[in-house]
């Protein structure tokens, strides 16, 4: 599921929020932290967009195979993604 920029930003919000109410971040001004937090949130949605790119690009090399055997689209793509996942070492 990829996430709009308004709920990253929203979320780096919350997230810097509580890392400098934990004492777990310092930093002087909380703003450098919610930019650092956006960035890799944003990142790892481009991450994930890229990954979801690439299993449909493989199904769709595929997709006659598939046909073929009756298998679900949806249960093919969670099964590949989960797969190539693993195999780059991306968390889901």
């Amino acid at each position: 599921m990829t996430r709009s920029d308004a709920r990253v930003a929203a979320q780096a919000v919350y997230v810097a929020r509580r890392l400098g109410a934990e004492g777990l971040v310092r930093a002087k001004a909380q703003a450098d932290v919610r930019r650092a937090v956006e960035a890799e949130l944003a990142a790892e949605r481009e991450r994930g967009r890229a990954l979801d790119a690439e299993v449909e690009r493989l199904l769709e090399a595929n997709a006659a195979a598939i046909r073929a055997s009756g298998a679900d689209y949806a249960e093919m793509f969670r099964k590949a993604r989960r797969m190539l996942a693993e195999k780059k070492g991306i968390p889901l």
